[in-house]
């Protein structure tokens, strides 16, 4: 996949402290689902605020995920699980700026509890790597675009109409999908100098709720 590509090309270099825009927002297919992120930066290309959707190909299980810097060192995460059968679970962790847990909890079903030790070692390496990933994309202009697919034409959520082709086995699922739903369709996919990738389609809006610089 082209995204894979970048990131392995792009891994190394990314130390290297490039200059990034102060919003951004990127993407890739993982095994079991799709992650879509956006970022604003500070004026010296430290992040601020990291968010970060995942949505698994199967179940109800997307989270959105938080992660929060101040001068470029991470302070807090916030995770929300949106699960409709057995109720959202939502994690929090903060650290001082000795990087020490100052606060955490996992609430679910109006009970809270503390994360133990392993769950906090797992956020902490997540937040190194999804990062790190990110910052590759951007520095391989792997951008994210979501927006609306109606009688082949494309709309994004800004509403700048995009001329975009996708692979052939994209362009025919997203028709089979307008045939069945017979409506506007949703859809999120990655521009990026090595081609054009579609993530998601879906009949459930993402501009409702995609984030801007001024909301991020």
């Amino acid at each position: 996949m082209l995204v894979l590509g970048v990131i392995s090309i792009l891994s190394a270099c990314s130390s290297n402290a490039p200059k990034l825009p102060e919003f951004s927002a990127s993407g890739f297919i993982a095994d079991d689902g799709v992650i879509r992120m956006w970022r604003l930066n500070d004026a010296k290309s430290q992040p601020l605020v990291l968010m970060v959707v995942y949505s698994p190909y199967k179940g109800t299980g997307t989270s959105v995920n938080f992660f929060e810097y101040r001068s470029g060192a991470l302070w807090q995460i916030r995770s929300q699980v949106l699960n409709q059968q057995s109720g959202d679970i939502m994690e929090q962790l903060r650290f001082n700026k000795n990087d020490e847990v100052i606060f955490m909890q996992r609430v679910q079903q109006n009970s809270k509890i503390p994360l133990s030790t392993d769950e906090i070692a797992r956020w902490r390496f997540e937040a190194e790597r999804i990062l790190e990933t990110n910052t590759a994309l951007i520095v391989g202009d792997v951008k994210l675009y979501q927006g609306h697919w109606q009688q082949g034409k494309v709309t994004t959520c800004e509403g700048e109409i995009r001329d975009v082709t996708f692979e052939p086995y994209a362009q025919n699922w997203i028709e089979s999908r307008a045939k069945i739903w017979h409506s506007q369709l949703n859809l999120a996919w990655l521009e990026s100098p090595e081609g054009t990738q579609l993530l998601m389609v879906a009949d459930t809006d993402f501009c409702r709720w995609q984030p801007s610089r001024d909301s991020l």
